[in-house]
């Protein structure tokens, strides 16, 4: 008897040890979560508004960006310290890079708006130039497994400004400010 008591109590133990270690992740996929001290905190999500311009004669200057509403995201961090991010990711438990799909970029502020410049390109008689990489104005990040289905992303102290998680060619972001 005392050693099936033994048992049950040793395995119990096991069991709450294993439940304590499990942590807190996204519900959904490509959503961005802050993680702050093993809590996840929301941040400002944005479907992004696609402009795109072009200006010029006979040499012609073109330019493709997201715009987002406002010019200042309601959720702020502090600029001395480093930062880590959760996103649920189909990638997670595969071998695919994901800095290949996930980037954290600093947005532009307008007058009214915030912009993500994704294309930039150049013309003029002779030539044309355009640059439409997905990875364009990344910061740079690491990532690491979390939980059995998310990603951290890790990015060290981030200067003051406006900034966005995303997927690439993902219209809706994540944004937040640093003070």
């Amino acid at each position: 008897m005392k050693l099936l008591t033994t048992f049950v109590v040793i395995t119990l133990c096991s069991l709450v040890g294993v439940a304590q270690e499990i942590p807190s992740e996204p519900e959904f996929a490509n959503v961005f979560f802050r993680l702050d001290a093993g809590k996840l905190v929301p941040l400002e999500r944005q479907t992004a508004t696609i402009q795109g311009k072009a200006s010029g004669f006979i040499v012609m200057n073109m330019k493709a960006s997201w715009e987002l509403s406002g010019i200042k995201s309601p959720v702020r961090f502090h600029s001395d310290q480093p930062l880590d991010f959760v996103v649920r990711s189909l990638f997670a438990p595969s071998a695919v890079d994901p800095s290949t799909f996930y980037f954290l970029r600093k947005l532009n502020i307008k007058k009214k708006t915030r912009e993500l410049i994704v294309m930039v390109g150049h013309a003029s008689p002779g030539s044309a130039t355009i640059n439409n990489d997905p990875a364009q104005g990344a910061l740079p990040v690491t990532f690491a497994q979390y939980g059995t289905s998310s990603l951290k992303i890790t990015t060290g102290p981030l200067p003051p400004g406006e900034y966005a998680l995303s997927g690439s060619y993902a219209q809706t972001v994540f944004c937040f400010g640093v003070d």
